[in-house]
């Protein structure tokens, strides 16, 4: 599939043929994330106990047919993990604040885009606010959770911070014909830019964004 080509700055790892196959110009320029929060609030008191508060918001999407250079064959695990320089606190639990409605949604863009060129089909696109287990926790929140059981999706997204932020998924698809695919991925994160997770039989486009002092 020709590579759609917008210029944009990706949070990623090295192009492959796989990264080619989505076109990255559905990831635009990461725009700013604004929440009308008024006045302190439990969510907020929270966050300020077990660390900054954060929006999380993904859209899991897959490719229709031949035109999209997929490898449908594939039903192993697409794994890849970025490290991080220190050990954080591992005993530091990812707290789930809640689900956002679609009118909070900020990737509308890429979801327009994605259903626009016929050849991709959006599986699933959630948001929620949550607070970072720490490195190697292993906290993630799971997918019914997020609202993401009903299209066919079971596992954890993990938000982590060492010294750095991290964003992965242990998502497994549950395809027609009853074939199990899994994106198993961590990669460090900036909050604002949009991140891209490939997988031969679906990928995902993240954007995390901090709401409160990042002072970990």
């Amino acid at each position: 599939m020709k590579a759609i080509t917008s210029a944009v700055r990706l949070s990623a790892a090295p192009a492959d043929p796989l990264r080619r196959q989505w076109g990255l110009g559905l990831l635009g320029a990461a725009g700013s994330l604004l929440l009308p929060w008024r006045g302190a609030t439990a969510q907020q008191a929270t966050a300020a106990a077990t660390g900054p508060l954060y929006l999380v918001e993904i859209v899991l999407f897959r490719g229709l047919g031949a035109a999209s250079g997929e490898d449908t064959t594939v039903a192993t695990g697409v794994q890849a993990q970025d490290n991080d320089t220190t050990a954080g606190d591992s005993a530091r639990a990812a707290r789930f604040g809640e689900l956002l409605p679609a009118a909070k949604y900020k990737l509308g863009d890429v979801v327009g885009r994605l259903n626009s060129g016929g050849a991709k089909r959006v599986l699933a696109h959630a948001a929620w606010t949550q607070t970072a287990g720490g490195w190697n926790s292993g906290s993630g929140l799971d997918a019914q959770t997020l609202g993401l059981a009903s299209a066919g999706f079971s596992g954890t997204v993990r938000l982590e911070r060492g010294q750095y932020l991290h964003l992965g998924f242990n998502l497994s698809w549950a395809a027609a014909g009853g074939t199990h695919y899994t994106l198993a991925q961590m990669r460090r994160v900036k909050p604002g830019d949009r991140q891209y997770y490939d997988h031969p039989a679906f990928a995902a486009i993240a954007q995390v964004t901090l709401l409160g002092n990042d002072g970990a």
